[in-house]
């Protein structure tokens, strides 16, 4: 079924009116602070100009270092229209490529996920080691002067922070990860120690809105116990426990303890790294520019968000627990279990569509009220500034 693209008032809107508007909003107080203009998420001008300055550059999440364990594991993903490889290597190593062949660019890998000891292209099976080297190119040497080892997949920098796997695009990447959010572990997540999580589901959603609709979406818990009455609005958190972090320039957060301090949402009593109200506090946060997480004590839940055109996005979400709560489900209950946190999470995928999907239509409008941001949509008011500054 063809998608409906809908054009409205904003579509034409020039990329210079866009990046005013959206300095003017950036440049206002919180205390003041209006939604993210209109125009941001349906200018046409304005989507190609963040595909440079965004996409282009900025470090993108692809997945988890567990979900490629063992030496010629791999995932494939697209940025901005460029197709991705990352490979373990024999080193244990991380690489990332272009994942197309060096002679004409055929799409190389079509798999999403796998082991090989070799990648082949299928249109004239040149044929490349795990590091990206060409290895063999049949019939070649009837080209004069062809150099086998001037030849070799195009590489792109790859770096791993807290589980996660990141690349860029950049040739030269102006900073690194692990540096710029280096506060937001030492403060708030490191504690929870990420990278020990196990993950148990990788799954992908296409959705009929703008990508940055579901970054509002995700960065604010004001909607979650009215929208989210099947999933998370069970672990009962109060609107007014929330606290929203400082201002970064790659990342915003904000947190809030449930109830309960066992069960679902709790850390498990064999968890020796969590102390206190972090036993059962939630953690919201975005890695500028689409990279999400929710970080509880017995599992996250992230989203890495790529725009497949103004009002279309495909995010790819993934689930992954502690050890020490995997230790627990006996392997005769284990895809069951799965399945029921696949369920979860599909439910409050859903319950997340109709708002997301609502405010894309909702912002084409023509004519709009000024709009407001609650106290705990601080977050939302950290992504405008980031776009502002990335847009300029």
């Amino acid at each position: 079924m063809e998608t409906k693209i809908y054009q409205n008032h904003h579509s034409n809107a020039s990329l210079d009116s866009v990046v005013k508007m959206l300095n003017e909003s950036a440049k206002k107080s919180f205390e003041d602070a209006t939604p993210i203009p209109a125009a941001v998420n349906h200018s046409v001008e304005f989507y190609n100009h963040e595909q440079d300055r965004i996409f282009n550059q900025e470090w993108i999440c692809i997945g988890r270092t567990d979900e490629i364990p063992n030496t010629g594991d791999y995932l494939t993903h697209d940025i901005a229209g460029t197709p991705i490889l990352i490979v373990r290597q024999e080193s244990s190593e991380i690489m990332g490529f272009v994942n197309v062949c060096a002679h004409r660019f055929t799409y190389l890998v079509s798999k999403q996920t796998g082991n090989a000891f070799a990648f082949t292209c299928p249109n004239h099976a040149w044929t490349y080691a795990l590091d990206g080297t060409l290895k063999h190119a049949p019939f070649m040497e009837m080209k004069n002067d062809f150099d086998i080892e001037s030849h070799r997949l195009k590489t792109l920098s790859t770096e791993v922070w807290e589980g996660f796997i990141y690349i860029t695009l950049a040739k030269d990447p102006s900073k690194k990860v692990a540096p710029s959010l280096e506060e937001l572990r030492k403060k708030i997540v490191g504690q929870y120690d990420m990278a020990s999580y196990k993950t148990l589901i990788r799954e992908s959603m296409s959705w009929d809105a703008n990508w940055k609709n579901l970054i509002e979406n995700f960065t604010e818990s004001y909607h979650v116990p009215i929208a989210h009455h099947k999933t998370f609005a069970n672990h009962k958190k109060a609107i007014e426990d929330y606290v929203c972090g400082e201002d970064n320039d790659h990342y915003c957060y904000h947190y809030a303890p449930q109830e309960a301090e066992s069960g679902p949402g709790a850390a498990h009593p064999n968890n020796t790294k969590l102390e206190g109200p972090w036993r059962r506090t939630m953690v919201d946060f975005c890695i500028f520019p689409n990279h999400l997480i929710t970080l509880m004590p017995d599992y996250l839940w992230w989203i890495s968000v790529m725009p497949e055109g103004i009002n279309r996005f495909k995010a790819t979400w993934g689930v992954a627990v502690p050890p020490e709560i995997l230790k627990e489900i006996p392997e005769a209950e284990y895809d069951e279990w799965v399945q029921q946190m696949t369920n979860y999470m599909e439910t409050a995928n859903n319950e997340d569509k109709l708002l997301v999907q609502g405010l894309n239509r909702g912002t084409g409008s023509r004519i709009l009220p000024e709009g407001t941001l609650h106290p705990i949509e601080k977050n939302l008011w950290q992504f405008t500034k980031y776009l502002a500054r990335i847009s300029g």
